[in-house]
């Protein structure tokens, strides 16, 4: 036994031990991408793990063996500048996306790549659920988001974008049908939290805390919970029957609702504190109306109160018939509202001072609405508006733009217009009446906008215990963006009533590849690996139809449809990201990834049948050719780290298929091909298990999200010591098919069909049967075939079965080894 010193810390080695496995069980951080454990060493060794060797200088750890006492360093500003040169190199060389561009504009934050993987496989309560971990509300969002996403979509270069959104709404409306996977609530605790607001931001934020356990209590001055979502958005858009259901699901988790309970009227904060909730979150959303400042315009009639009055079932619709109507402004609310008025026989006229371009709102809105007969005049403005009897005229003006972009209004182009009904609908903005609801109230610091005042980071007010988001400190956005809001807050009102500090989620920008950040940016030769293909769309009613009712107007997708749509997704986020070292080692190392490859280099090789080969992204590390145990890889690294590196790769005919190569990569150049969801490891939970295929008993890791196998590696313990076959790395699909049997079928004459029994009775049927035969032509006559995907000690039992109590021998299995 040797001792040696490293970084002036004395510990003990074996003699002729590698020096990097010391460091290693020591605990001690020393880097590599290309050593394996008791494998030969490459022909271009990585060289990351260099240490300083006092009177010997810099070696290689991965290679030097002990001999005598010695000193060593590992983290000296020589050895530092060495390793970021190394990877600096490594990056230069290297081409792909660490993460889809889909996943960075979403203000939700889903892991889109993902769900739509799952869609692809079929899985569409797995896709849910793994949907539902940012987003409780899916069917409702998937009909009104403004699909941030899409636009970013590379598709759009082949053909055009993924239908995102389109896909989401299908999987979340068929399991409103088919039901979902459920959740595993924890258990209720004794800590209690208000939100005021039953909207999407405080449903949301209801939500995530009862995941983590807590008591919530939902107040709001409806008696239906929704807010805007109920009152603010027409049937025809979101189907009642839809939110009721989301809504009904959410509050079967335990979250307390009480309707028609006003803020500052029925409540204050120190009721709530005295009731005995510990932390208070505001989601009212916003509430006021704004105004775009012209003579008479409180004259107009509130299209914002208008809405919430249909939406109530207030409103006398017969009263509506031929009427001619301006709405002014070009918000959300006009648009909805147009719709409706056009829906109750009016002809509408929506004016906006901008041009088209310029509206606040996507632009297939816009088109919804001129489908549906909604005539709209841009840049014109009102100038002033008179109540007259009856009817109202307005005089308009056209308008154009400062230097600033600032709205001028032209006097001498003035015209004038009368009509039965003029609605103002500019938007809304949070309302500040809520500093007159009591003495904690009153103490509410507000910004110079007039919005309460949070911190960004925790969306905490001055006030302790109390939190606030959503449209009330924004302004008017996307149901989305509240939805995000109300996890965030859910995520620090934890934190808080824990005393615990806020987990920082890393900001790893700096070291994600990406193919381009802009369209401009992306190779095009890439593009030429996908065949353009139809994009699926949803079906829309014709407009003459449903501007007589109020159903819904878009019809989603069918599993077809969704199938094929999904399948139309490039998979740009690498689904090696779970395993890739390279990207781990880049953030320890703090080496960004701004001078990658702008190029592709390879092309990328999908004729094996169960392995994606990138060579874009390799690293020469060859791990994987040191792993396999066919000689079943050709290799060939010329020039590697220069610009001028050219990698060679193939598979030969002595490949079996194990896939012990993919594991073996540390980046993602090597995937499988049944992988299509990019997940974190520390987000999936790891099942150790034995495999059923054949008698060896192969220790596996089996690794599962939402109830469903994403994939599987092999453990490093006898017998196989980190090895599989093909059937046990990758025969798991057949879990989950159609075609498999799940309740005994049963038909006692061959001319009838079959018929689903109870396990009671289809086992008494084949016990009596087979002991018939027994008795009759003896246990020779009998045979027992067991399944290579059941479990080995189901196999076990069988062959208990057929020896011990039919006395026969003949007992086989389809695996072979």
């Amino acid at each position: 036994m040797l001792k040696i010193k490293v970084n002036q810390k004395e510990i003990k080695a074996e003699k002729g031990e590698l020096l990097l496995n010391v460091l290693r069980r020591e605990g001690i951080y020393v880097p590599t991408l290309c050593y394996l454990k008791e494998k030969t060493l490459p022909s271009n060794p990585c060289g990351l793990c260099i240490v300083k060797i006092e009177g010997e200088g810099i070696v290689r750890s991965c290679s030097y063996r002990i001999e005598k006492e010695i000193k060593v360093e590992t983290d000296t500003s020589e050895i530092k500048d060495i390793r970021k040169k190394i990877l600096e190199n490594l990056v230069a060389n290297h081409y792909g996306d660490c993460k889809a561009p889909c996943h960075t504009p979403c203000p939700g934050g889903l892991n889109i790549q993902g769900y739509i993987g799952f869609i692809a496989k079929g899985d569409f309560k797995a896709s849910l659920a793994l949907i539902k971990e940012k987003l409780p509300i899916p069917a409702v969002v998937g009909r009104v988001c403004p699909r941030f996403c899409e636009p970013v979509c590379r598709r759009a270069l082949v053909d055009q974008a993924v239908a995102i959104n389109n896909l989401k709404r299908f999987v979340a409306d068929y399991c409103l049908e088919h039901g979902e996977l459920p959740l595993e609530l924890p258990p209720l605790n004794n800590r209690r939290v208000a939100i005021i607001g039953a909207g999407p931001a405080g449903i949301s934020c209801a939500y995530f805390l009862r995941l983590k356990g807590y008591q919530v209590t939902i107040f709001d001055k409806e008696e239906e919970p929704g807010g805007l979502l109920r009152y603010g958005i027409p049937s025809f858009k979101l189907p009642r029957n839809v939110l009721k259901k989301e809504l009904e699901n959410i509050f079967k988790m335990g979250i307390t609702f009480q309707g028609g309970k006003s803020w500052g009227k029925d409540f204050t904060f120190k009721d709530l504190k005295a009731s005995g909730f510990e932390a208070i979150f505001i989601a009212i959303g916003s509430r006021k109306e704004k105004c775009f400042g012209f003579q008479g315009e409180e004259l107009a009639e509130s299209g914002f109160n208008f809405l919430y009055d249909f939406n109530k079932g207030l409103i006398k619709k017969e009263k509506f018939q031929g009427k001619k109507v301006a709405l002014l402004g070009c918000s959300y609310t006009a648009l909805e509202l147009s719709r409706i008025l056009r829906r109750l026989g009016c002809s509408v006229t929506i004016y906006y001072p901008r041009s088209r371009m310029e509206v606040p709102v996507p632009q297939r809105e816009v088109g919804y609405a001129q489908k549906e007969g909604v005539n709209f005049i841009y840049v014109t403005a009102p100038w002033t508006l008179e109540k007259l009897n009856g009817t109202y005229k307005v005089t308009f003006v056209r308008t154009s733009l400062t230097e600033k972009k600032e709205i001028k209004p032209l006097p001498e182009t003035a015209f004038e217009e009368e009509f039965d009904l003029v609605f103002r609908a500019w938007g809304e903005v949070p309302s500040d009446e809520f500093r007159a609801f009591g003495e904690l109230e009153s103490q509410l610091e507000v910004n110079p906008e007039g919005y309460i005042k949070v911190d960004p980071k925790t969306l905490s007010t001055n006030l302790e215990g109390v939190f606030a988001g959503g449209d009330f400190i924004y302004g008017s956005k996307t149901v989305i963006q509240a939805v995000a809001s109300g996890r965030k807050a859910a995520e620090t009102i934890s934190a808080f009533l824990e005393k615990r500090p806020l987990e920082k989620t890393p900001i790893t920008v700096k070291y994600d590849f990406s193919r381009g950040k802009r369209a401009e940016e992306f190779d095009s030769n890439f593009l030429d690996l996908f065949i353009p293909e139809e994009r699926a769309q949803l079906k829309e009613r014709d407009p003459k139809e449903r501007v007589c009712d109020f159903e819904e107007v878009l019809i989603g997708l069918t599993k077809e449809e969704a199938l094929k749509e999904a399948n139309r997704c490039l998979r740009c986020g690498c689904l090696g990201i779970h395993k890739c070292e390279f990207r781990e080692l880049l953030i320890k190392e703090d080496v960004g990834v701004a001078k990658a490859r702008k190029k592709i280099k390879y092309a990328i090789q999908k004729n094996h049948p169960l392995i994606e080969v990138d060579s874009n992204k390799c690293i020469a590390c060859e791990r994987c050719v040191r792993t396999c145990p066919y000689s079943a890889i050709f290799f060939r690294v010329v020039n590697k780290g220069k610009p001028t590196e050219h990698i060679t790769f193939r598979f030969t005919e002595s490949c079996i298929n194990c896939g012990a190569c993919v594991d073996a990569c540390p980046t993602g150049a090597l995937i499988k091909k049944n992988l299509l969801v990019p997940y974190n490891r520390n987000n999936a939970r790891a099942v150790k298990s034995v495999c059923g295929y054949c008698g060896v008993g192969c220790n596996l890791t089996i690794w599962v999200k939402n109830r469903t196998i994403l994939e599987v590696t092999g453990r490093d313990l006898a017998p196989n010591y980190g090895y599989a076959c093909v059937k046990g790395r990758f025969g798991f699909e057949f879990y989950k098919s159609e075609e498999r049997l799940t309740k005994p079928l049963l038909r006692k004459d061959r001319l009838k069909n079959f018929e689903e029994v109870s396990w009671e009775t289809a086992l008494e049927f084949v016990a009596e049967n087979l002991l018939k035969i027994r008795d009759k032509y003896g246990p020779q006559a009998l045979g027992f075939l067991c399944s290579a995907r059941t479990s080995n000690e189901e196999n076990y039992l069988m062959q208990k079965i057929a020896r011990g109590i039919f006395k026969t021998n003949n007992v086989d299995n389809p695996a072979r080894v």
